[in-house]
């Protein structure tokens, strides 16, 4: 089979490269406006005028020059290697219809990683300033070097050490995933699979579709033709020929430019008192949104001064590069322990991308073995992050897409060499801010309602409630970190003001929202389907398994009060929220890992007695699936087993 062998290699090629390209500019969109230029650059300012400002401007240098060139090498790497897959397929079935498996950045887990892991590392090495005596003493030893007077220097130092953190996070991240191939069937054995489906519903519905949908709805006039061509385009079936030439336009293509032209005629400029509402502010060099006295304001990806200023501060320059090769890891290394539970859920979430993808190619006719994915998967995860990547790179669950419209290897393979090309020129910063952020929206939107749909489609109706349990503490994640801008790194929050009578709803979200809430889900949506199932011992079993990670990790729901080991002071709490450890009951009662670690306890006692009465005839016998997940049927009861067989 040849490199170029299909009749919708380029259609799919343009597919999965805007698929990417979306991923990309909406990560980027979120690490560097929210969470960087609004959230860490006000927390440092709070604690010295320009130090907020210096970790802002080195974080954007080492992103754009360092982690943007890492997430290349990831990609050609995997790209290449899927290309080779394919073809090593068909001769061995000797067939020329086979597809390659898209691949790209794994998208469900960078949203969680960019929140629970880089986030968090920022605002740790941030740090604080407490009042002793009338003196301001900084928390940590960055804050404290720019409390005395080195505000640029402490700041340069911060971000790179947060960005050293995140970088060795995915190295980690991607170890996890190759070790996922020696406990891939076993796990595919043991939980249903809504389990793992659950995971990406929830992180594809809530990250994926609903918070690219509401910054669609906040400028329609650039935004909604847009999402109405990719909708016509990927669910109805719409196609943009070219003439006669049986060639037609990508709906992605059509999609973005759509969204380029009305945003460059104006179409989310804005003046006065709206241009204050929605903020389009001029917070650091590359992000002059804001025109003359007039107070005009335009959003993200159309201010002329964005797209220049990032062309002559990034086009061909990739300098912080060499320092990062292999040596993030090393420095990172040492402070990531106390984010080892949000990594390894990201993992996770990595092997259901991985898993679904597989059982989803295999469907269409292309059966690839899921251990040599993982491995792939993990393998373009640890390069990218030698080269200073924090974002992990996963198969998509399109290829079935891709069969269908002809592609076979070709688009795999030159996908990753444009990747290549594109993130190491320095170029990616200008795209960046050429291009409207809803232009990605609206993909994104396609791609987390089809991650939606492939759920209910894979999965049998008596399993929808389960899978659809994953949206509730996706949504807490999402209001823990969106409702209250601010509330990350002041400790304040909607919910937890003096008088507000909202405390029990903060705390619940809290509970259900650590660490995209992913932990939280995989273990609820396991119990539910053990109840569905009536499996009441398998239930007893993940109970147990739940009680001892509450009580010794503080998983699922790594949610407590901050605390330090004594005598360290380096500012990076070991426990709280979204960390790993045993934390013992507090005289402030600041320990929350009891209650839950009790609750697991108690639904343990309750499956016991649930199965100790299915044993005695007085409950229904539970039903036996094909597979953990698989679809069940109705059958008589054999008085002989006493189960129900599907």
């Amino acid at each position: 089979m040849g490199l170029w062998a299909g009749v919708g290699e380029a259609e799919a090629l343009g597919e999965l490269f805007f698929d990417n390209l979306a991923t990309l500019l909406s990560v980027t969109d979120l690490i560097l406006g929210y969470f960087l230029n609004v959230v860490t650059r006000g927390a440092g300012e709070a604690i010295a005028v320009g130090y907020g400002e210096a970790i802002r401007s080195r974080y954007q240098d080492l992103y754009y020059q360092r982690c943007i060139p890492g997430v290349a090498v990831g990609l050609l790497f995997g790209n290449f290697y899927y290309a080779y897959m394919a073809g090593r397929l068909a001769h061995k079935e000797k067939r020329d219809d086979v597809t390659a498996q898209p691949y790209g950045i794994n998208t469900t887990g960078a949203f969680i990683t960019l929140s629970a892991i880089n986030l968090e590392a920022l605002l740790s090495c941030v740090g604080g300033a407490d009042e002793i005596n009338g003196v301001l003493v900084g928390t940590n030893k960055y804050a404290r070097e720019a409390l005395a007077g080195n505000p640029g220097e402490a700041g340069r130092e911060a971000a790179e050490k947060a960005f050293a953190m995140a970088v060795a996070a995915n190295f980690i991240t991607g170890l996890f995933e190759i070790l996922g191939c020696v406990f891939a069937e076993p796990i595919r054995a043991i939980l249903p699979a809504p389990a793992y489906y659950s995971l990406l519903t929830g992180v594809g519905f809530v990250f994926l579709a609903f918070k690219p949908m509401y910054e669609v709805a906040a400028e329609p006039i650039v935004c909604l033709v847009p999402l109405l061509v990719v909708v016509c385009g990927f669910f109805g079936g719409v196609k943009y020929k070219i003439g006669n030439t049986g060639l037609t336009i990508p709906i992605a293509v059509v999609a973005i430019l759509l969204s380029v032209i009305f945003g460059w005629a104006g179409g989310c400029k804005h003046k006065r008192e709206a241009a204050a509402m929605y903020g389009y502010g001029d917070g650091s060099p590359g992000n002059k949104n804001l025109f003359g006295d007039g107070g005009w304001s335009t959003c993200t990806g159309t201010s002329e001064h964005d797209v220049k200023y990032m062309y002559d501060t990034y086009a061909g320059n990739i300098d912080a590069l060499g320092g990062g090769i292999f040596s993030d890891i090393g420095y990172g290394m040492s402070s990531i322990v106390p984010f080892m539970g949000t990594v390894l859920v990201v993992a996770v979430v990595g092997f259901a991308a991985s898993l679904a993808s597989c059982e989803s190619a295999s469907a269409a006719g292309d059966d690839y073995p899921m251990a040599e994915t993982l491995i792939i998967d993990g393998i373009g995860t640890c390069l990218g992050a030698c080269f200073g990547s924090f974002y992990g790179t996963t198969v998509y669950i399109g290829h079935p897409v891709h069969k269908a419209l002809g592609a076979r290897r070709g688009y795999s393979a030159i996908n990753g060499m444009l990747y290549f090309v594109l993130l190491w020129s320095g170029l990616f910063a200008s795209l960046y801010k050429s291009i409207p952020g809803c232009a990605a929206s609206a993909l994104l939107i396609f791609v987390g309602l089809l991650i939606c749909r492939q759920a209910i489609e894979d999965n049998p109706p008596d399993y929808y409630p389960a899978i659809f349990f994953g949206l509730f503490p996706c949504l807490c994640n999402w209001a823990a970190l969106r409702v209250q801008p601010g509330g990350p790194f002041d400790g304040g929050g909607w919910w937890n003001g003096a008088g507000s009578g909202r405390g029990a709803e903060g705390m619940g979200i809290n509970f259900m929202g650590q660490g995209g809430g992913e932990w939280f889900t995989l273990i609820m949506t396991s119990i539910f389907c053990y109840c569905t199932d009536r499996n009441f011992k398998a239930g007893a079993i993940m109970c147990a398994v739940a009680t001892l990670l509450q009580l010794l990790t503080g998983i699922p729901t790594l949610y407590n009060a901050k605390t330090e080991p004594k005598r360290r002071f380096d500012g990076i709490a070991r426990m709280g929220k979204e960390r790993m450890g045993y934390y013992p009951k507090k005289p402030d009662d600041g320990n929350f890992s009891w209650m839950w670690t009790v609750a697991f306890a108690m639904c343990t006692g309750f499956f016991l007695i649930q199965f100790a009465l299915q044993r005695a005839g007085m409950i229904d016998p539970p039903i036996v699936r094909e597979k953990p997940g698989g679809p069940a049927k109705a059958a008589v009861p054999d008085a002989k087993t006493d189960i129900v067989e599907a």
